[in-house]
């Protein structure tokens, strides 16, 4: 996956996703920021994914889309590459959620129920969540928390 050059609301909003996972201190899971998660075709680096254990746990290789429950993008140059190939990477890999921080439209987009391996891999489920929203953090089926939208847009 091709790196593009980061403006400030980029860099700003992934640092405020990042820190707001790592407030809700998800037991057994971490906050991987910006580094690479491995699938069977490709290895992106998302601005943030909450992984299961601890970062010693992967010495000898990278987190798997096995490994993460959520994997986070944000968007505003980059916003139909993030709904386009990449969610598609992210649905193929069976990462089981997806959001794309829409600075844009100043939105979280959550997807859900990926395809896994397909044809055209997708997911099958979509919510939008506006400014005045939260967004539920689900592990394992459980909610671990809620992040305010305005708490990590710019």
């Amino acid at each position: 996956v091709q790196k593009m050059t980061k403006k400030p609301a980029h860099w700003i909003a992934a640092k405020l996703v990042s820190d707001a996972l790592e407030e809700l201190k998800v037991a057994g899971y971490f906050v991987h920021r910006q580094d690479p998660v491995d699938t069977s075709d490709s290895v992106p680096e998302p601005d943030a994914a909450l992984v299961q254990g601890t970062p010693r746990d992967y010495l000898t290789r990278n987190p798997g889309s096995t490994d993460s429950c959520l994997v986070v993008e944000v968007a505003d140059t980059s916003l139909a590459r993030d709904r386009g190939w990449k969610k598609r990477i992210y649905a193929r890999a069976g990462v089981p959620v997806y959001w794309i921080v829409n600075l844009v439209d100043r939105q979280v987009e959550v997807f859900t129920l990926p395809s896994g391996p397909a044809d055209k891999p997708d997911f099958a489920q979509r919510q939008v969540f506006g400014v005045a929203d939260e967004v539920a953090v689900w592990v394992s089926g459980v909610e671990a928390g809620r992040i305010a939208v305005k708490d990590i847009l710019p």
